[in-house]
């Protein structure tokens, strides 16, 4: 594909009809230029160019000449996507402060696939920031790069942060431990995972292709006993890694011993005492 055919397809993606963005393509590379001389150069009918003109003013991706000749120039693109980009972004805070407002439906507990890398990672980015007392993760390089920033905001609010990763990090405030089989796991295992539990209520595991851009599979659940579930094994997965990593380096057994303590205890999350009032209000039942 040849680098116009390339940018008409990109911008046909951002909703621009194939006319809209052959003329746009055009511009770029030939204003200022009359709608007649656009018709002529992309061998479409004159009016049906003006229409299409008159579209991508509208958008805000051409300017055109108040005078006689009605010269049409194409905006920057920066300028084109930085304005639709806003417009999107007030429109989506639009239509959530809306549908926020209706009744949403109870968490059903059960298991749902997740679609694509872009679906796993705004799930992951929901779930930190709606952690109120501790986040379990277990994140290979790239995702744990695209919620970095979440991560760093959980802390700052005060919620705890236990990571587990696969190549030195640094995150303020997090207790993190390094895999001890990080060297042959990042040389040997073809994919990228993620592993993520909030307060003990809901969870997600993904797996990532290599360079983490294609989503091999993924599910999240509200399963308060799925969650209660993951939650104890992957603080104990974390737990036996920095284990493991103290008795290599020769640790006290005094050292060992406060170590095991859990630093977030399971009975202390929101999962668990949910879990533990639903379960005792079915044997009164």
């Amino acid at each position: 594909m040849n680098s116009e055919k390339q940018a008409i397809a990109t911008l046909a993606e951002l909703g621009f009809s194939d006319l809209e963005a052959a003329i746009y393509s055009f511009l770029l590379q030939e204003s200022p230029a009359t709608g007649y001389r656009i018709a002529q150069a992309l061998n479409k009918p004159v009016a049906n160019t003006y229409k299409g003109l008159s579209a991508l003013a509208a958008k805000g991706a051409v300017i055109i000449d108040d005078g006689e000749t009605r010269l049409c120039r194409a905006v920057p693109p920066a300028e084109v996507f930085g304005q639709m980009e806003r417009a999107l972004t007030q429109r989506c805070q639009r239509a959530t402060e809306a549908l926020s407002r209706l009744n949403t439906a109870e968490d059903d507990g059960r298991v749902y696939r997740l679609q694509s890398v872009e679906q796993v990672m705004e799930r992951a980015r929901q779930m930190i920031r709606s952690a109120k007392h501790v986040l379990l993760v277990s994140a290979y390089p790239a995702p744990l790069k695209e919620i970095r920033d979440e991560l760093e905001s959980a802390i700052a609010r005060g919620v705890g942060v236990v990571l587990k990763v696969y190549e030195p990090t640094q995150l303020k405030g997090a207790q993190i431990i390094m895999s001890n089989e990080a060297a042959t796991l990042m040389e040997q295992f073809p994919s990228q995972e993620l592993n993520l539990v909030a307060d003990a209520q809901e969870y997600l595991v993904a797996l990532l292709d290599r360079d983490g851009s294609r989503l091999i599979q993924a599910v999240w659940s509200s399963s308060l006993f799925l969650s209660y579930m993951q939650y104890n094994g992957l603080y104990s997965e974390w737990l036996l890694t920095r284990v493991n990593g103290m008795i290599a380096a020769g640790a006290s057994s005094e050292s060992l011993k406060k170590t095991i303590r859990r630093s977030f205890p399971l009975m202390e999350t929101p999962g668990y005492h949910r879990l533990r009032k639903e379960l005792n209000g079915n044997k009164n039942k």
